[in-house]
């Protein structure tokens, strides 16, 4: 049903009296009913001067209702009947298909985790006309009581308000508005949160730790700054001889655009790098530089799992993801005193850490840093790379199936 003009009645002659007519809302049903209301009678006492017929025609249009955005918003209301379960099965297929700012695969899941997790075994089959701030207090505490962080607890809350609000009418305005008031709900302000990053120290002694494909991949992680996503999306025709250019991302295996516009962009290496990473290609023409026995990308649980967070634990050193190394990359590149608009183009960052858009002063919106390489190239020179390179270097890197060939064929020949 979408929001209806106002009403302002008609009046009419009928039966020896003056009436208004008008239509009403009526919940349960689409089709307005009409209206005929006496005002006053055509002629003798009780007769009304023609301003005051139109007075008294406003006032019993007002009575009941036809003119009032809570007695629509009750039929609606009514008339919708569905729930925040039904609603958020609505909501997350419109997330998943639109066009417009498309949401990445990632963000998906972390949705449904948290509406199949959270907020369909507590609110599930509440009415979605029911789900307000009482609604938004209650999560707080049950998140609250088991034990979820002001960050989860936020993300949660927000996932509810998006579910509430993608509920619409017919000319695309929310049929439930809500001001949310998280002061009301009591949720906790999101404080300093943990973002562990690693040291030049602790990183010469984790690449040390490990050999092959993984030594590369944790070099490549601590001098290039990429998210894990683009660095297992590299395919070699992406490695230029002294950069790597970022034009796709992987996440659970599949190929996907990068995280933003930003993220498209060039990262120069180190050149001790460069040739190292040359290296490992070696006489490689296509595929991922990182690829799995079929040839696919690594999948970035598996690596943390099999590889990064068994090396950390071994060596001691504080457990975390992937972000510690573009937290180091950062830091080293700060350090360094290296411009603000040339990090912001090799992290290709389009978001502060509080989710909020990175602010550019003039200088920074003038300087067009993808198109200075050789500035680029010169500045990833000079500052080197913050930790020490293994010896021996990496050798190079034959995919799995070639090798496999190899063994199994000398085999065969060994046998004849």
């Amino acid at each position: 049903m979408s929001r209806r003009s106002g009403q302002v009645g008609t009046i009419v002659k009928e039966g020896g009296w003056y009436r208004v007519r008008f239509r009403l809302d009526v919940p349960g049903q689409y089709e307005r009913v009409q209206k005929s209301i006496k005002i006053c009678p055509v002629s003798g006492p009780g007769l009304l001067t023609k301003s005051a017929r139109e007075r008294r025609k406003v006032e019993i249009v007002n009575s009941f209702g036809a003119n009032s955005v809570e007695h629509f918003k009750n039929v609606v209301e009514g008339e919708s009947g569905v729930t925040f379960r039904e609603q958020s099965k609505v909501w997350l297929e419109q997330m998943k298909n639109r066009k417009r700012k498309p949401v990445k695969p990632a963000t998906i899941v972390n949705w449904e985790m948290a509406l199949n997790k959270w907020l369909l075994p507590l609110i599930g089959d509440f009415p979605l006309a029911s789900v307000k701030n009482g609604t938004l207090k209650m999560l707080v505490s049950k998140f609250d009581e088991a034990g979820l962080s002001p960050s989860s607890i936020r993300t949660y809350c927000r996932a509810m308000t998006m579910v509430v609000g993608s509920l619409k009418d017919d000319d695309a305005n929310p049929i439930y508005p809500r001001k949310w008031n998280y002061e009301f709900a009591d949720a906790p302000e999101i404080g300093e949160q943990r973002r562990p990053s690693f040291t030049g120290e602790e990183l010469t002694k984790l690449i040390a730790e490990v050999e092959g494909h993984e030594q590369m991949a944790l070099i490549l992680f601590a001098a290039s700054g990429l998210r894990a996503g683009e660095l297992f999306g590299l395919e070699v025709k992406h490695f230029l001889g002294k950069s790597v250019r970022v034009q796709q991302s992987v996440w659970g295996g599949n190929i996907q655009t990068p995280k933003t516009k930003s993220a498209f962009r060039f990262v120069e290496l180190h050149p001790s790098v460069a040739t190292m990473l040359r290296n490992f290609i070696g006489d490689r023409k296509d595929g991922f530089v990182f690829p799995t026995r079929n040839g696919s990308p690594l999948r970035q649980s598996n690596f943390i799992r099999r590889t990064l967070h068994p090396a950390l634990k071994k060596l001691g050193i504080e457990k975390q993801g992937f972000h510690g190394f573009r937290r180091f990359r950062v830091t080293h590149l700060e350090s360094n005193n290296v411009p603000q608009a040339l990090i912001d183009y090799w992290t290709g960052h389009a978001k502060k850490s509080d989710g909020g858009d990175v602010q550019k002063t003039m200088n920074q919106i003038y300087t067009k840093m993808d198109k200075d390489a050789a500035f680029r190239e010169d500045v990833a020179e000079r500052i080197g790379i913050g930790f020490d390179l293994p010896k021996p270097a990496v050798v190079p890197s034959v995919p799995r199936n070639a090798v496999e060939l190899e063994v199994e064929n000398a085999v065969e020949i060994g046998v004849k």
